[in-house]
């Protein structure tokens, strides 16, 4: 992390070398650990290296490009990670959850469902990890009155907004992967550029979720379901506080240092965990609780670092892999190609859309094929690259609820013990074909304003 950071802020060739030597250290260190879907991607890493060594002429700028991809993305999943530490020991966090599962009926989706992408901002995917164990543990069979009907109901229900609150992160978070992904592939862009797009959008997306949960609810359950008082939303009000205040840190990061958004992130979100972390830790013995956070933070690192194995496999593989492919495409091929299919504008994103959920449905991570078609796409074929962003960032969003294969989908699976199959298409199936025409038509009406 301190290499990354010494060679993205004060452009410190040796602080790149630390950061890849350390990488692969601590890869290697970590390896009998990884799932096997995260020891695939770094094979397949490995292989795509391999045929770069043999293919280039010059292979060693393509290697270490690509290795500082992983570097970067390494450091932004360890940064987001302290967050997550300093989140999950927090109080106010667990009041603000308990608040947002304890609502009405009526606006449990929406509280449910914007709470998720607010505490997304901070936790990211352990936000589902919180919100479903706080479902599982309030949705009890005396909670429900004795109906198992009315318990499964409640469980379909506020798992769907929790998924549908955080595959909203792609399009609102300006902390998020997907932000980082797009902004690194495609430099002309900024998150101020994007979020007069983006935003709108993340809305019809949310609002369309509300209608349908609205339109699907179970009337003939409702006289049975016990009535219970709302609670103070004070918790919650205190945490959007909090959230604000981290995002807000960023954006001063960026414009004091001039950095780019992402690398930001990657010097306040760490600096923001520990202050947060050194104030829980001040009510243990007075003072300023600095110290103590500091020395939690290192006597448990192995713990905290070690648990962003799985992350930093998947998701800086997939950007490592896409980095190793780039330089093998044929760039003037694919640009001809392109050109005579005769997409342009909103046609291409829509297809760049369409194109990344359909991979993502045979299992490819939309960090590889988001990262290859920013890079590919980004500066031409007549497309404004605003435009493809934001097709691209819907696309995220769409896989994250569609494929029984991401990451989301898997720990809602295992939490609730069903098939992510059926939690896909199945239980999202309807949302899903929605949402898709919904956000083609939103993508052409976008391109006759741009």
């Amino acid at each position: 992390m301190l290499g990354t950071l010494l060679f993205l802020v004060f452009d410190l060739d040796a602080g790149a070398w630390l950061a890849r030597v350390t990488l692969l250290a601590y890869l290697l260190v970590q390896w009998p650990r990884q799932a096997r879907m995260a020891k695939g991607i770094l094979l397949v890493v490995i292989a795509m290296a391999a045929v770069v060594t043999w293919r280039e002429p010059q292979p060693l700028p393509v290697l270490l490009q690509a290795l500082d991809r992983l570097c970067f993305f390494a450091t932004f999943v360890s940064s987001l990670g302290l967050l997550r530490v300093s989140a999950m020991r927090s109080r106010l966090v667990r009041d603000a959850g308990s608040t947002l599962i304890r609502q009405k009926p009526s606006l449990r989706y929406p509280t449910l469902s914007l709470g998720t992408a607010l505490f997304g901002l901070i936790i990211n995917i352990g936000v589902l990890n919180l919100f479903g164990a706080m479902v599982l543990r309030s949705n009890t069979l005396k909670a429900a009155g004795g109906h198992t009907d009315i318990q499964e109901a409640r469980e379909r229900r506020m798992m769907l907004s929790i998924l549908r609150g955080f595959a909203l992160a792609p399009l609102v978070s300006p902390l998020g992967v997907t932000m980082a992904v797009i902004l690194a592939n495609m430099p002309s862009l900024t998150w101020a550029s994007l979020a007069p797009l983006a935003l709108p959008t993340a809305g019809l997306f949310f609002l369309l979720g509300w209608w349908l949960d609205w339109q699907f609810r179970p009337q003939h359950l409702a006289a049975r379901v016990p009535s219970t008082p709302s609670p103070s939303l004070s918790p919650l009000w205190r945490f959007t506080l909090l959230a604000l205040g981290i995002t807000l840190s960023v954006f001063a990061v960026s414009v004091a240092a001039d950095l780019r958004l992402p690398v930001a992130v990657l010097v306040a979100c760490p600096l923001s965990a520990i202050l947060w972390m050194a104030l829980q830790r001040r009510r243990l013995g007075g003072g300023t609780g600095l110290r103590r956070a500091i020395t939690l933070l290192g006597r448990h690192s192995r713990l905290i670092f070690g648990a962003s194995r799985g992350e930093i496999a998947v998701l800086g593989g997939s950007a490592c892999l896409g980095a190793l492919i780039t330089p093998l495409i044929d760039q003037q091929a694919l640009h001809d190609l392109l050109l005579a299919t005769h997409l342009q504008g909103a046609a291409m994103a829509v297809a760049a859309m369409l194109l990344v959920v359909a991979l993502a449905q045979v299992g490819l991570n939309p960090i590889v094929s988001v990262t290859l078609l920013a890079s590919l796409l980004g500066d031409g074929v007549g497309t404004d690259p605003r435009l493809l962003a934001v097709g691209l960032m819907c696309a995220w969003s769409l896989s994250m609820i569609s494929s029984p294969f991401t990451a989301s989908m898997l720990v809602l699976s295992q939490l609730i013990s069903r098939s992510a199959y059926r939690i896909a298409w199945r239980w999202n199936g309807v949302f899903f074909l929605l949402v898709v025409r919904m956000l083609a038509l939103w993508i052409g009406v976008m391109a006759q304003w741009l």
